[in-house]
């Protein structure tokens, strides 16, 4: 299903449904229509992006939010850091002064009866049309009050081929957590990479809920679907993956969001460096991914 809106974005709006199996819990019933709520949440943002109103931009997230973007390397958290970032993302100082937003949602849900998912794909344009900033986005949002706020954004953008290696770079220490079910977070992400290691496209496969959403930076467009990221897997982001927790939140009714920054390192001793930022299912002893979204610095 496809809603266009008129001006400068367009939303492509696809409802992913689940295998006949007993669904996870983002494929609960809901009564509020998902697809209008995303869609004014993606008109506000777009047209105070547009508007270079940064006030505006950052109300549409919630006061305890996190943004996790290719640049800075670490996540911004907050409502006064979130509001300070985009006053210097509008700033005739940034590259992105003046410039309009385009997005396109292909996939959103109710993961429960106030938080949902979105995934898509975003474009910066500059005064004369031309592309600042391309990418991909797999957001978590709040619901309350008849809409939805940024949660969690995990937006990484589509890097030219110049910024996709550099040199070898060490990521720092994992943070330590007293929330409920921290341990089961850092167990799935050292089986991430212990599968995606070895190359176990089984494995790796497995560490996702069913009909989970993939948003990463190796892969074309939005990958929906154990099945269908496990055809997809090409481990084409280096020989050796590493990635650390800088943050930690859970959200209460088995649902958990945490991000980091991880790193692959290639035959010759290249890296590519970057974020992720995930919502995690806790499933008895498991956490298992939802969504994933990461992309290259």
């Amino acid at each position: 299903m496809k809603v266009i809106i008129k001006g400068t974005v367009l939303l492509s709006v696809l409802f992913f449904m689940g295998c006949s199996e007993k669904p996870s819990k983002q494929t609960e019933a809901k009564t509020v229509d998902a697809e209008a709520v995303m869609v004014a949440s993606m008109e506000r943002f777009k047209n105070a992006w547009n508007r270079g109103d940064a006030p505006s931009v950052a109300a549409e997230f919630t006061n305890d939010a996190v943004r996790v973007i290719a640049n800075p390397m670490s996540p911004i958290e907050g409502g006064a850091a979130i509001l300070k970032a985009f006053e210097a993302t509008y700033s005739e100082e940034s590259e992105l002064y003046n410039s309009r937003m385009e997005v396109e949602v292909v996939v959103n849900r109710f993961i429960s009866e106030d938080i949902m998912i979105g995934a898509g794909m975003f474009r910066i344009l500059g005064e004369n049309n031309n592309i600042l900033e391309h990418g991909k986005w797999g957001n978590v949002f709040r619901y309350e009050d008849g809409k939805i706020k940024f949660l969690l954004e995990s937006a990484h953008r589509i890097p030219s081929d110049s910024l996709t290696a550099g040199v070898a770079a060490e990521l720092a220490n994992s943070i330590t957590s007293e929330e409920p079910h921290f341990e089961k977070i850092q167990a799935a992400i050292d089986n991430y990479i212990s599968n995606y290691n070895s190359k176990n496209k089984e494995g790796l496969a497995m560490l996702f809920v069913k009909d989970a959403v993939q948003n990463v930076n190796s892969k074309e467009g939005i990958i929906l679907g154990r099945d269908q990221i496990k055809a997809t897997e090409n481990f084409s982001d280096g020989g050796t993956l590493n990635a650390n927790i800088l943050g930690y939140r859970y959200l209460g009714k088995d649902l958990a969001i945490a991000y980091g920054n991880w790193t692959a390192m290639g035959e010759d001793n290249l890296t590519v460096n970057g974020q992720w930022g995930n919502l995690f299912e806790i499933i008895g002893e498991d956490a298992l991914l939802i969504m994933e979204s990461a992309g290259i610095r």
